[in-house]
């Protein structure tokens, strides 16, 4: 089976289990809060006028959202996806959002991109680029399109989840579709990036929590499903919506987390984070 095929098959795979509303679970709203954080401080001071993130990831929270946070800061983003599927489910929230003017859908697009040279401020994805092989080709590809700066998020392969979930695919007889190990490391992110003629202006970890990484195990919903009814409808995590950012800058548990995230110096970063980033320029 060819990459292309492997990720669509694990993108539509888990669409159904993906949530139906804005509550998409502490592990995926702390998630999108951090990287949220990295990109502001990154970006605030010099917004991309356009956007393109491909492909946008199928994950445990709503897929294809990334981007939000750009939209709000007044980029207009484009959004691909091999799946059409992925992109009827994403575009009724950007449409919830408000933001469906900020947007653009483009199906049936992977790692090859029907995009003129220079088409975009910032080309990005988020844990997509490690489900293809050939990593160095695909970074040539997102540089080509992109104007001047490439943002990568990957799976962190150092994290102790790692072997435990090859061990979840192994026992169940499932294929392993979550991508390539040597790209989910950040010493080859760099060195792919300096190899394509990428300078690099930032890297590190983020989504730094005490548990494992689960990749596609379903928490969310089986832990609502321990609790009492008031319990699971307070137990709501949102970080897509406008309000949500102040919201969850006071909550105790972000802030745990955060601290938490502070202690963590490597090693201990690499075995407890679940991401790497990386963000680059063209020279010259």
């Amino acid at each position: 089976m060819d990459d292309r095929k492997l990720l669509l098959g694990f993108i539509e795979r888990n669409l159904p289990d993906m949530a139906k509303d804005f509550d998409e679970g502490l592990g995926i709203a702390s998630e999108r809060y951090f990287f949220n954080k990295i990109i502001e401080k990154n970006f605030k001071s010099n917004v991309p006028a356009t956007v393109l993130e491909c492909p946008v990831d199928g994950l445990m929270g709503i897929p294809g959202m990334n981007s939000v946070v750009f939209a709000r800061m007044g980029s207009n983003v484009t959004v691909c996806s091999p799946s059409a599927a992925l992109l009827r489910n994403s575009e009724k929230f950007w449409k919830l959002l408000k933001l469906e003017d900020r947007v653009t859908f483009r199906e049936d697009v992977c790692d090859i991109l029907p995009f003129a040279d220079s088409s975009f401020d910032l080309v990005w994805n988020y844990c997509m680029f490690e489900h293809f092989k050939y990593g160095g080709t695909f970074l040539s590809e997102l540089k080509r399109v992109s104007k001047n700066r490439v943002l990568l998020a990957t799976q962190n392969y150092y994290n102790y989840g790692y072997p435990i979930h090859k061990y979840y695919h192994f026992k169940h007889k499932m294929v392993w579709d979550h991508g390539y190990p040597s790209l989910m490391r950040l010493g080859e992110l760099k060195r792919l990036y300096r190899a394509a003629g990428l300078r690099i202006t930032a890297a590190g970890v983020f989504d730094v929590p005490p548990w494992f990484d689960t990749f596609d195990m379903h928490t969310r919903g089986k832990v609502k499903g321990l609790m009492s009814e008031e319990g699971a409808r307070s137990w709501y995590w949102s970080s897509l919506q406008a309000e949500d950012e102040a919201r969850l800058q006071e909550d105790k548990w972000i802030k745990r987390l955060a601290f938490f995230e502070k202690l963590c110096v490597f090693p201990l970063s690499y075995m407890f984070a679940h991401h790497f980033y990386i963000l680059g320029e063209k020279n010259g």
